[in-house]
């Protein structure tokens, strides 16, 4: 990318005279991400944009005569929480103590304990699971939880006119806990949500839930017209299976379709022509979180670097994940002992503050989550027969204003 243009990311924030010693100094740094699993598309994109980083970021610290340079150990964690404290032990025995992700919230809250009781640092890029929006802890992350999700949804309901939900929820911590989030709010505005039906992710029974979708659909639609009502899915990649199955039942064409951030931009969905066809046709619509329009310069050439390489657009976790290891680094590097857990987490607190990303302001509050964000709102496109992922609106957590394209 060229070290003039990532000195207008990282350089919003004043240059430390924190000092350097004479040898050079590696960060070793671990990557925690799915590359494997049913959110894999998001690890997959999330771990090319790491590379990425990596590269930008030495190249930068050389021109600022720092002796620190950055290297990076990958593991995955399989979208699998048992699997990710696996890893997570094995980073901490080979001494590493400075960890982008877990991506999932459900992974993220399998190791956190183990994070914070042996003094290492998370910084996620994915997870939004408002459970883990805890204070004083080792986990960090560069995305709004999912509170704010919760009042993109309900906004975009309202709009949309939608007063009867259906909702199909992955049981874990970040499916129960959004529901709960959205039933609270649409409870509020006076909406109907349906009891949700819930499914294992560890064992996804597609024609079940498909056949209680149906029912539940049939049965709402006694005392609700089709216009007003939706079914509401909260997946990850196994929503693709779902949509297909979906798309072959007559009765889940009836009323609109409506998804969750842990769906949108996933590569799953443009991989199953039935799947695809469904959302297009249902007009499926998918709250989340977005680089800031602002910050478009910064960040459209890491979009076009990924797309070439992906042979796809990458999700927004992609960027956030460039954005979290310029983070680490950076709060290293200015921390005044980085060996020292509080005076790390200080200086990363006002390293956040101050930096200024491909995705815009950093800022994080008192939690240690992203303060200040926007969700786009994405559904499919077709153009020349071929279905992508594209934005048609989006809502701000500052304003609280939903805008549609």
């Amino acid at each position: 990318m060229g070290w003039l243009f990532l000195s207008c990311i990282a350089f919003t924030i004043a240059c430390s005279d924190s000092v350097d010693d004479d040898a050079e100094k590696t960060i070793h740094l671990g990557l925690l991400a799915p590359l494997t699993g049913s959110i894999s598309s998001a690890g997959i994109s999330g771990a090319a944009a790491i590379d990425l980083a990596v590269e930008d970021i030495n190249e930068y610290l050389k021109t600022t005569n720092s002796h620190l340079q950055v290297n990076i150990e990958v593991s995955d964690d399989e979208t699998n929480p048992n699997v990710a404290l696996e890893r997570l032990q094995d980073f901490h025995k080979k001494g590493i103590r400075y960890v982008i992700g877990p991506y999932t919230s459900a992974n993220a809250a399998a190791v956190l304990d183990y994070a914070n009781q042996n003094g290492i640092i998370l910084i996620s890029p994915a997870s939004v699971a408002t459970a883990l929006s805890i204070p004083d802890d080792n986990l960090f992350r560069v995305v709004p939880d999912d509170q704010n999700q919760a009042l993109a949804i309900a906004a975009l309901f309202e709009h949309d006119d939608v007063d009867y939900i259906i909702p199909i929820v992955r049981s874990d911590v970040w499916g129960d806990g959004l529901i709960a989030n959205v039933t609270q709010l649409v409870t509020q505005q006076g909406k109907t949500l349906v009891t949700p039906i819930r499914f294992d992710p560890a064992n996804v029974n597609t024609s079940q839930i498909i056949t209680d979708v149906s029912a539940a659909i049939n049965l709402t639609l006694q005392e609700a017209p089709a216009a007003k009502t939706a079914v509401y899915l909260l997946s990850f990649g196994e929503g693709a299976t779902i949509l297909s199955a979906a798309a072959g039942t007559p009765d889940c064409a009836l009323v609109r379709w409506y998804g969750s951030s842990a769906f949108a931009t996933n590569a799953s969905l443009l991989l199953d022509n039935a799947a695809s066809d469904f959302s297009y046709q249902q007009t499926l619509r998918c709250p989340i979180f977005a680089p800031d329009e602002a910050a478009k310069d910064l960040w459209q050439p890491i979009v076009t670097t990924l797309t070439t390489q992906l042979g796809r657009t990458p999700e927004s976790y992609a960027l956030s994940s460039y954005d979290a290891l310029w983070l680490m680094t950076l709060a290293y590097r200015d921390a005044a002992d980085p060996n020292d857990v509080e005076l790390f987490k200080a200086s990363l607190m006002r390293t956040a503050g101050l930096y200024y990303g491909i995705t815009g302001r950093t800022t994080l509050n008192d939690a240690g989550d992203r303060k200040y964000a926007t969700l786009g709102i994405l559904g499919l496109s077709l153009n020349g027969g071929v279905y992508n992922w594209k934005e048609f609106g989006n809502y701000s957590n500052s304003t609280g204003q939903l805008i549609i394209y």
